[in-house]
């Protein structure tokens, strides 16, 4: 399995997903025309696409659904929920082949295993998820409030982990542009994860075996890609010598300009 972020941060969240002949694109936050430029960046052929996962449907996670299902005539994979919230019309009229997903379902798109589950977060229907193929495990949630006990569980035995951090609480606090209410929803245990409570995560509830953490829908406003990887690397410190090391490689940020580096699992 081979994934690349092509993008995450609140401009837009995209994530090719790729294993032998089966190319999955998770979330299509980024127009159409970027993202296809993206994919093609990076090596893909986007008409080889097998099909497209949406995770809720928030703009920087669903806006260019519309665009990107007619242009790669391409299955879309989403909960009814989710279909509604994004306003496209009735199934199949603005959407060519969607296909319909539930939250707490597995299902499979070739030769990948998706394995979704409930989180907190302010959407109709939002889902984090791992995914599985040839012993290859990934987890990934971009978009949460907090790691509960329902994604540490699901995130244990994973090889690569892609996981938000946000904000840094006091930045976030101290930004002048962002109005209190908008602060009071990114801060709610329903709105998004910051350097804090991924630290927490990686001190109390990480196994240790991922190789890869990728810290991912960083805020250009109210974070620091340094600030957030020095979060990560200290609560992986605190742990001890076995999950210290190696945490420099181990720890990376997803970039919101541009596509990241493959990883191999």
């Amino acid at each position: 399995m081979r994934i690349c972020i092509l993008g995450s941060g609140s401009s837009g969240n995209a994530t090719l997903i790729v294993a032998g002949d089966t190319r999955v694109l998770v979330d299509c936050g980024l127009s159409a025309k970027e993202t296809v430029r993206r994919i093609r960046e990076v090596g893909e052929d986007p008409g080889r696409l097998s099909g497209l996962v949406i995770t809720h449907e928030h703009g920087d996670h669903a806006r260019g659904l519309s665009a990107i299902s007619k242009t790669l005539d391409v299955p879309v994979y989403v909960s009814d929920a989710t279909f509604d919230a994004c306003a496209l019309g009735e199934r199949g009229k603005k959407i060519q082949r969607a296909e319909a997903i539930s939250s707490s379902q597995d299902f499979e798109i070739g030769s990948l295993k998706f394995h979704p589950f409930s989180i907190p977060h302010d959407a109709a229907d939002p889902f984090a998820f791992t995914v599985e193929s040839a012993g290859a495990k990934l987890g990934m949630a971009v978009d949460l409030g907090y790691f509960n006990a329902l994604a540490a569980e699901h995130f244990r035995g994973a090889d690569a982990l892609i996981i938000e951090a946000n904000h840094e609480v006091e930045m976030l606090r101290a930004c002048t542009f962002y109005p209190w209410s908008l602060k009071q929803r990114i801060l709610g245990r329903h709105g998004h994860t910051s350097n804090d409570e991924v630290a927490r995560y990686l001190r109390e509830d990480f196994d240790g075996r991922a190789e890869y953490i990728v810290l991912a829908h960083l805020s250009q406003n109210t974070n620091h890609p340094d600030l957030a990887r020095l979060a990560a690397l200290q609560a992986l410190e605190a742990r001890g010598p076995l999950f210290a090391r190696g945490s420099e490689r181990r720890v990376s940020i997803a970039r919101y300009d541009g596509p990241g580096a493959w990883i191999e699992l």
